[in-house]
């Protein structure tokens, strides 16, 4: 199948700002222009990327289809999870335990895409199914055993903007790539991006995170909670909507890394492990360079998009180079 630049530009910009969200991780607090650039991509890139992913699914029809989905996403999730482990423990001496149930950082995706493959069978009804899946998400926010175990809170909090990328069409798409629906969505965006740089708050992260329940993001009653969660739905909503309007449509300088994108997800955390204990921020604290928060996810970024490395990445994740 040919594959359509549309989608490889989206997921090319998405995977950069993932790195880059994470890159700034630690960094929200120096300034509200990095807290304000760390919540607007957090708004809108993971659900981007789970959007895309379901329009990408397929239901899950015989033992061999769900045989290729373990082969594509639970063996890596082991495989990277035994490794990272290892990495944090033997290079960095961080005190943590080897566990298959809890993801190590962004590994939970893995877990979660697999489950989200799972949940199409319970969640198939293109009626009901959206608007039960989000009616479940609420409910599961007062229950805090709901957590980071198997990536449980995560799965159910995005799972709305998977089932409905699987529900989307081509015809949905050429809509949104409407030159108009561009305008709007630049419009917006920029809406959006000002009123978090004037009202955003650090606590904000963590209803976008999607990881806890209520009784951990408010104080006081939780009664009005689903409230707050649906109004982050909404938000997050707008904002993916009008990031899929600006992608580009054609063939771009970057669009080829949008066919790595899993690589890239999975390796770029053992550099960005190593910047986190090395003098790097301290250095940009201290100097008031900046803008080498965004030097470092290109870097990283570039790297990782080398033929030769982009070879070793698809041996070890078990994939096939893009040609």
């Amino acid at each position: 199948m040919k594959r359509d630049p549309y989608f490889d530009n989206a997921k090319a910009v998405l995977i950069v700002l993932v790195v880059l969200g994470h890159t700034l991780a630690r960094m929200v607090e120096e300034n509200q222009w990095i807290l304000t650039i760390y919540l607007f991509i957090f708004l809108f890139h993971m659900p981007a990327f789970i959007l895309v992913s379901g329009y990408f699914s397929r239901k899950i029809k015989s033992k061999k289809d769900l045989w290729g989905l373990i082969k594509k996403i639970l063996i890596p999730y082991v495989i990277f999870q035994v490794i990272y482990t290892l990495y944090y423990q033997k290079v960095f001496d961080e005190p943590i335990d080897f566990t298959i149930l809890t993801p190590r950082w962004a590994l939970w995706f893995l877990i979660s895409l697999f489950c989200w493959n799972i949940l199409l069978f319970i969640f198939s009804s293109r009626k009901y199914g959206i608007v039960l899946s989000i009616i479940v998400s609420l409910i599961i926010g007062y229950f805090g055993e709901v957590n980071e175990w198997l990536s449980l809170s995560r799965t159910f909090f995005f799972f709305p903007f998977f089932l409905i990328g699987h529900f989307l069409e081509k015809n949905h798409f050429e809509w949104v790539k409407k030159k108009s629906n561009a305008l709007i969505g630049w419009a917006v965006l920029g809406l959006i991006f000002i009123g978090i740089y004037f009202y955003g708050e650090m606590t904000w992260r963590e209803w976008f995170y999607g990881r806890l329940g209520y009784q951990e993001l408010m104080e006081g009653s939780i009664a009005l909670g689903f409230i707050y969660k649906l109004l982050v739905y909404l938000i997050m909503g707008a904002a993916t909507y009008c990031f899929l309007c600006i992608v580009p449509k054609k063939q771009t300088f970057f669009t080829e890394i949008g066919s790595i994108t899993l690589g890239i997800y999975l390796f770029h955390m053992f550099f960005l492990e190593y910047v986190y204990n090395s003098f790097i921020y301290d250095w940009i604290k201290e100097s008031g360079q900046y803008y080498v928060l965004l030097v470092i996810p290109v870097t990283i970024i570039f790297i990782l998009s080398r033929k030769p490395i982009v070879k070793v990445e698809c041996v070890l994740i078990g994939m096939k180079m893009k040609t």
